[in-house]
């Protein structure tokens, strides 16, 4: 039997950062290398964490590359002789070489139920969905992303209150606790396999940034869980308005009111930003935003530099 697990992290996020620190802590692990991107060519990524002190620390034990599949990145892996591999963030798919590395198997972090949520940008869409109980999931990766055995579950709940960046901080948290139990069971062979077979589950799909803009006709709830789905370190739920793309950074839901045109500003208030009339007889406060080719303001510093009144339009619709 043996007495401590090989693991090698693999992640591009401030999880793997979690992860790498709980591994070092553990006494059943020996945190044998992390593999990150190549920070160079990625940092425009959303959520991007290079580990530079994990670099400044144990400057042989992290690797960086540009493709997880490529001959070099698997003969580095391959050369530490893994137990285990963990990946808590990676935007590639695995080939079957790297699967077939560790003497065990690949353990994913992945922020859904499964098999509900399988793919890509999951909190981001269960927000702009209006969040509600959900959970954390580690699985044993395959070829096929998202389908493996799973081996252990935590939930958590999107509240109205989160957003992207504190749904992220309750899926790393609840991570740590999945690995904090169950790799002291892989260690002594105690652990148990969920199969995921025959359950069809859902999927969502890769976002880009033009999937951000928004609308005024749409409902105010709307409107804000895009905004809350899509704040920092995203880059942000916008509107294409008379003065250009604006991107709201927070917002917050108004009191109903029905005679207002889409659009058109209904209040200016210091310290609270301005009202909006939104659709379905909804309002919607715009709190925090960026005009184009401007830096982050409060919405109301704007509208009162740029001289908007009550019963101005500012949506420009195409």
């Amino acid at each position: 039997m043996m007495k401590e697990l090989r693991v090698i992290s693999i992640g591009t996020t401030p999880m793997t950062r979690k992860v790498n620190n709980l591994l070092e802590r553990m006494e059943c692990v020996e945190l044998i290398g992390v593999v990150n991107m190549i920070p160079e060519r990625f940092y425009s990524r959303s959520n991007f964490d290079p580990l530079f002190d994990f670099k400044s620390r144990r400057p042989s034990d992290i690797y960086y590359t540009d493709d997880i599949n490529n001959k070099d990145t698997i003969e580095w892996i391959r050369n530490r002789k893994p137990d285990l591999i963990i990946q808590s963030g990676w935007s590639q798919i695995w080939k079957k070489e790297v699967l077939s590395i560790p003497s065990l198997f690949c353990l994913g972090i992945h922020a859904a139920p499964l098999p509900e949520g399988r793919g890509a940008a999951i909190l981001n869409w269960k927000l702009i969905e209006g969040g509600g109980k959900w959970g954390n999931s580690l699985f044993i990766m395959e070829e096929k992303t998202d389908t493996g055995d799973i081996l252990d579950f935590e939930p958590f709940e999107l509240e109205e209150r989160d957003d992207i960046r504190t749904a992220y901080l309750k899926a790393d948290r609840t991570a740590l606790k999945m690995l904090e139990r169950t790799l002291p069971k892989i260690l002594d062979g105690s652990f148990r396999r969920i199969s995921q077979a025959g359950k069809k589950g859902s999927r969502y799909y890769r976002r880009t940034p033009k999937d951000g803009k928004m609308e005024f006709s749409w409902s105010a709830e709307k409107i804000h869980n895009y905004v809350r789905a899509l704040t920092h370190p995203y880059p942000g739920a916008f509107f294409e308005t008379n003065f250009g793309k604006v991107v709201v950074w927070t917002s917050e839901i108004g009191e109903p009111r029905s005679e207002g045109i889409a659009g058109e500003i209904l209040e200016i208030k210091k310290g609270k930003g301005i009202l909006l009339q939104a659709g379905n007889g909804t309002t919607i406060w715009l709190k925090s935003i960026e005009p184009e080719n401007d830096a982050e303001v409060w919405a109301d510093v704007w509208a009162k530099e740029i001289s908007l009144i009550i019963g101005d339009n500012i949506w420009k619709q195409n």
